[in-house]
Order: structure tokens, then sequence, then C-alpha cells
């Protein structure tokens, strides 16, 4: 079930402070970790309905239909739209780490004498160094 992680994190962190509870006591009370816990109520992720139902069980307080609907479904694509663009940025560095791979690979089997000597081989892995960091540069920095 979608709902809006930030108002269910909120109305859970003050169920816990109107009953005197820390975090910490509350993971002890609940079996829950003490992270999961402290994302939940920073509404970092979407607690399992197991989890919502064991805290509202310690808590003694109910989830109504206005904290389990997303007000907007831009709010939810939002979040799925920076989870999706990470997959990308992974994928294209690992994609940029094998084309680089690949090349240098075939560089050094068409050359017979290459590297004659160690500074020469030293040379060639700094610069493979230094051209796989900028594809990482290029893929990573923020837009």
């Amino acid at each position: 079930m979608r709902y809006d992680s930030i108002k269910v994190g909120q109305c859970i962190k003050s169920a816990r402070t109107a009953k005197g509870l820390t975090q910490i006591q509350l993971a002890e009370a609940s079996g829950i970790s003490l992270r999961s816990i402290q994302r939940i109520e920073n509404g970092e992720v979407e607690a399992r309905s197991y989890t919502l139902g064991v805290l509202q069980e310690k808590l003694n307080f109910e989830l109504n239909a206005t904290h389990l609907k997303i007000e907007s479904q831009s709010q939810y694509d939002k979040k799925n739209d920076i989870k999706n663009n990470r997959s990308k940025k992974i994928i294209y560095s690992y994609i940029g780490a094998g084309v680089i791979f690949i090349v240098s690979g075939f560089f050094l089997t068409m050359s017979a004498s290459f590297p004659e000597t160690n500074f020469e081989l030293y040379t060639f892995m700094i610069a493979t160094i230094a051209a796989y960091s900028l594809v990482l540069l290029l893929v990573w920095k923020n837009s």
C-alpha cells in the first residue's frame, strides 16, 4: 500500500513522544531495529504493514485514511525517479569501466613492444584511471 511516508513518520514520532518514549525504548519494546524506527520517523522509507501494525499496537494509536493515502502522485513519482536515476548512473559507471577496459586491452594487445619500461606502464595505468575518473565525474555530477 502506498502512503505518505512523511505524514506517517510524523504521526509515529508524535505518538512516541506523547507516550514519553525514546526511539531506543520503542525499538526495545517493539522488536523493531532502532535504525528502522529512525528511517520511518524521518519519512525515508515506507514501512511494511506488519511494522506499522506493531508500532500502532505499541504506541496505542491508529493511522487513518488521511495518513495512508499519498496526497499527490507526483510525490511518489519523484521518489521513484530518484531511485531510477541512481540505477542508471550505476549502470553507466559499469559500462564506462567496461569500455575503458576493452579499449585499453585492445591497445595493449595491438602494440608488440608496449610497455618497454615500468614508467610507460605506470603512465598508461594513470591515464586509464584518469579516463575512468572522468567518466565517473561526468556520470555522477549533480545536474
